[in-house]
């Protein structure tokens, strides 16, 4: 029989435990942070719908589109035939996707206590921590997990709402260019 190898001293500290039984602001804040990335994604397939004017059956191809070939399309109409250049809203998106599939696909735990530097007191519904294996595994022995604190979920929802809105309103001029051109008979 092996001798087990003890833990990284990362996660030995004294006083700390663990619990993956979920606060509910952290509850409400994943499923805030999950929601308003669902609607941004929503926008991008009907602002792809309101361009391509596309009968059912192309609408189902669409929505069931992985999500980067959706902004793809939408990017190169921004940049190709409205000659804009808004790579900050791209790179933020990009950011943000990746955020979310943390917040989505990652495993939560709090951690409570411990004698970390620099912390003074421990939050009485304790400090997030998220890991998600497919980013995170680092060792044969062991995976970390990262501290997500609530001032990251405000971050994201302030950028989330902010891009939804960019996105909303990018549809609807999507829609009216459409039915203006379907008014004066163009095509």
């Amino acid at each position: 029989m092996s001798k087990q190898k003890p833990p990284p001293t990362s996660i030995a500290v004294p006083g700390m435990t663990w619990s993956f039984t979920l606060p509910d602001r952290l509850k409400i804040a994943i499923a805030d942070a999950v929601t308003v990335f669902s609607h941004i994604d929503c926008m991008l397939i009907e602002s792809v719908w309101a361009l391509e004017q596309p009968d059912l059956k192309r609408k189902k191809q669409i929505a069931k589109e992985h999500a980067h070939e959706n902004i793809k399309f939408i990017r190169s109409i921004v940049e190709d035939h409205m000659k804009l250049d808004v790579s900050a809203m791209w790179d933020a998106l990009a950011e943000l996707r990746q955020e979310r599939n943390l917040i989505a696909h990652g495993t939560w735990s709090v951690r409570f206590g411990g004698d970390m530097p620099g912390e003074t007191a421990t939050p009485p519904e304790g400090i997030p921590m998220v890991l998600w294996h497919s980013k995170m595994l680092e060792s044969d022995d062991f995976v970390t997990a990262e501290s997500f604190d609530y001032w990251r979920f405000e971050k994201f929802m302030k950028r989330g709402r902010h891009l939804l809105n960019t996105f909303q309103q990018f549809k609807t001029m999507c829609e009216k260019a459409v039915e203006e051109q379907k008014r004066s008979g163009s095509t």
